[in-house]
């Protein structure tokens, strides 16, 4: 006999029997009876909430958690559908406070609207919780002391959690549950909010505040996003941290944020603080679309930069008691980008001290110098701003494949920049220029480069030609190696110094080499028989020479050439005379001597010396020959 197992029923089969049709019954049943007890409930609701007892709640839920006094002046309004909700008009929170005078009420806050939603249980048992807090044109006040604490409540929950909150191992805070509280989320439209500021004496409003927070409990993450006016621009934040009562109460703690404007976008990611002296380490990245924007939103100046357009810095940031470290920093304005290490400590003067390297690709030295006039606005200024070099001090190694300064170039040049106890000093110690080596010092006046400058500049043999190409000079001028040591002061800006402004010395040497365009047998000949001629109607011709050497004075926009001399196998040449820079012109007295060979002396053919005026607009040069007396012969005036 064969014994078949019991086969298993489907569950489709069960739904079909009597037990399927109960449950749907069940289900629409309390589906029904829900819907109906949820309907009955709002209707009901203002019969069996005390609108009183709400408003009471609410504002002793709100002068609890401020630690401030609250006035509402407007009419309460409720609401039941499709939730619980109370609105307060025109609330006002005081306190008395130091900053308003003893035994006087200062204002903390003023709103217009204030809106809650509630649980409708608890609200009839008489204890409402509220929640998803919404406030309309409020405007904040607060202040900020010169340690850079901020009096966000006056002894309610908030500031006795600020007071014992501590610091997890994972990187969180921790309350204890008395203490910790439920918050919720709250939402803030077109609201302001006005910070006084103990430390620089001044007031920042912040307005137009569209904001969203969410923030279950005090000792949870707070997150939020928030669109503003700043300075008059639009602004947008992003922001959470996961020790929001740390960053409250000054010390360092976990934050995020981001900040974006139509000028400039910035982020921070690390451990920080609300006071500078704490900050501790994390990642930044900030990005200036439009510097000279940015500059004015801020109220910043930075003279003579009005070709920089875009600008950005990266970094890590490490913070210790006594430094803050840049590490991987990477720096860009324009298409000039540079990499380095940065360390921030106190200088001797008090001031923090920036030292460190930084490597560039490309830089232009008078964009780099101009950077250092930077100015912001600062109450304690008697011209209401200050210099960055009233708050900083520095000293940086720098080095750049290519440096640009004018219409020439540099390679491989290594520099140092050093601004301390009032002076500011930049040094070229090795670069390469027109195939030769340049050194330089520049030493700023009166603690910067914006008021004027002294440069002691020195090039060792380098092609005058090169040189010669980059000025656009052309014409009659000297080629071969030559070497040119500068001593110039201005009393201008060195990005607005034109050579009007420029006074020094110049001494220049060259050789051997040869002068283009000068043929002195072409000159002899016109010379005997022309009052003046041009130089190029003495045809085409090179003068070579073994040495030559030029001391000048530079002032009122001119060269002065104190002497001049040449040397060459053949003959012997000195010269004086002025080139004026704006003419492009000159005006010399030269004699040509030449020199006796053994042949001209067996010969008895010697040239005898000749003296010219040399005038004109360069290249296209007027010679006029001066008689020289026959030798022996004496003249009377």
């Amino acid at each position: 006999m064969t014994v078949k197992p019991p086969q298993k029923r489907s569950a489709s089969k069960c739904l079909k029997g009597p037990l399927g049709p109960r449950l749907l019954r069940i289900a629409v049943v309390v589906v029904v009876v829900s819907l109906g007890v949820f309907v009955a409930s709002r209707v009901a609701a203002p019969y069996i909430v005390s609108s009183s007892l709400v408003r009471g709640s609410i504002e002793k839920v709100v002068g609890r958690w401020s630690g401030h006094d609250v006035q509402i002046a407007g009419t309460p309004e409720l609401q039941f559908w499709p939730q619980p909700k109370i609105t307060l008009a025109h609330l006002t929170l005081t306190r008395a406070g130091p900053h308003s005078g003893e035994g006087k009420n200062s204002v903390v806050a003023q709103i217009d609207q204030l809106s809650a939603t509630f649980g409708l249980l608890n609200a009839v048992m008489g204890h409402p919780v509220f929640d998803d807090f919404t406030l309309t044109g409020a405007t904040v006040h607060l202040h900020r002391d010169r340690e850079g604490r901020i009096d966000w409540s006056n002894g309610g929950p908030l500031a006795k959690a600020i007071a014992h909150v501590s610091e997890t191992a994972n990187g969180g805070q921790s309350l204890s549950p008395d203490v910790d509280g439920t918050i919720g989320s709250f939402s803030i439209e077109n609201g302001r909010l006005d910070i006084a500021d103990d430390a620089s004496g001044r007031k920042f409003v912040i307005e137009g505040i569209f904001s969203q927070v969410t923030w279950p409990k005090m000792s949870s993450t707070i997150k939020g996003s928030a669109n503003m006016v700043i300075g008059g621009m639009a602004t947008q934040v992003d922001f959470s941290s996961a020790q929001p009562l740390l960053l409250m109460g000054g010390h360092v703690g976990q934050a995020s944020f981001s900040i974006t404007a139509p000028t400039a976008k910035g982020s921070f990611s690390g451990r920080t603080s609300l006071m500078p002296a704490r900050f501790a380490s994390g990642q930044i990245d900030i990005t200036m679309s439009d510097v000279a924007g940015f500059l004015a939103w801020t109220g910043a100046e930075l003279p003579g930069m009005e070709a920089l357009h875009t600008a950005s810095i990266k970094a890590t940031v490490t913070a210790e008691a006594d430094r803050v470290r840049l590490e991987e920093l990477s720096l860009s304005a324009n298409d000039t980008n540079a990499t380095g290490l940065v360390d921030i400590t106190q200088g001797k003067s008090g001031k923090p001290k920036v030292s460190g390297t930084l490597a560039f690709g490309q830089m232009d030295i008078p964009t780099f110098l101009a950077a250092f006039a930077l100015s912001a606005p600062d109450s304690k200024a008697v011209s209401g701003k200050s210099g960055l070099l009233n708050w900083l001090e520095f000293d940086l190694a720098l080095s750049a494949r290519r440096a640009s300064l004018a219409q020439f170039t540099l390679t491989d040049m290594g520099a140092s920049v050093l601004a301390t106890d009032g002076a500011m000093v930049f040094d070229i110690g090795d670069s390469t220029l027109a195939g030769g080596t340049m050194i330089g010092h520049l030493e700023g006046r009166n603690g910067g480069f914006e008021k004027g400058a002294h440069l002691d500049l020195s090039i060792t043999n380098a092609d005058l030609s090169d040189l010669e190409n980059k000025l656009g000079l052309s014409g009659p001028l000297p080629l071969g190696s030559g070497s040119l040591t500068v001593s110039v002061t201005t009393k201008r800006a060195i990005w607005q110094t034109r050579p009007n402004d420029i006074t020094g010395t110049l001494k220049l040497t060259a050789g051997p080499g040869r002068i283009t365009g000068v043929n002195i047998d072409g000159i002899r000949t016109l010379a005997d028989n022309r009052i003046f001629f041009k130089l190029e109607d003495a045809g085409k011709g090179d003068l070579s020479f073994d040495s030559l050497s030029v001391t000048a004075d530079l002032a009122d926009g001119a060269i002065n050439i104190n002497e001049g001399s040449l040397k060459s196998t053949s003959l012997s040449s000195s010269f004086t005379g002025v080139i004026p820079y704006a003419f492009k012109g000159l005006a010399l007295s030269t004699e040509i001597v030449p020199l006796s060979t053994s042949s001209s002396a067996a010969t008895g053919t010697e040239q005898k010396p000749l003296r010219f005026f040399i005038a004109g607009s360069w290249p296209n040069l007027i010679l006029s020959p001066i008689q020289i007396p026959p030798s022996g012969l004496t003249t009377t005036p």
